[in-house]
């Protein structure tokens, strides 16, 4: 009643839609697990049924990468390189 007569979403898709989001929003597992009432934290086919992969974490997920990078090519840059001069034959 309180989204309209056109909603047709049951209480299990309500759940998984709350996780997806939660998930997204950077909730743990082990959040969800007691927000959830269940073992999600620890049951791998759970968290594949209220966690599927979604854009967000994928987006999440590629600009860790992109920090990690950033970090790893300074930490690579504090040190010399060494120029090896070339022998001429």
């Amino acid at each position: 009643m309180v989204f309209g007569a056109d909603e047709t979403r049951k209480l299990i898709d309500m759940r998984r839609t709350g996780a997806v989001e939660a998930n997204a929003g950077g909730a743990s597992v082990e959040i969800m697990a007691a927000k959830m009432g269940n073992s999600i934290d620890v049951n791998r086919k759970l968290q594949k049924t209220y966690m599927p992969v979604n854009a967000a974490a994928v987006r999440e997920a590629d600009l860790a990468r992109r920090i990690g990078r950033g970090k790893l090519a300074l930490e690579q840059n504090e040190f010399k390189k060494l120029k090896l001069s070339q022998r001429e034959s």
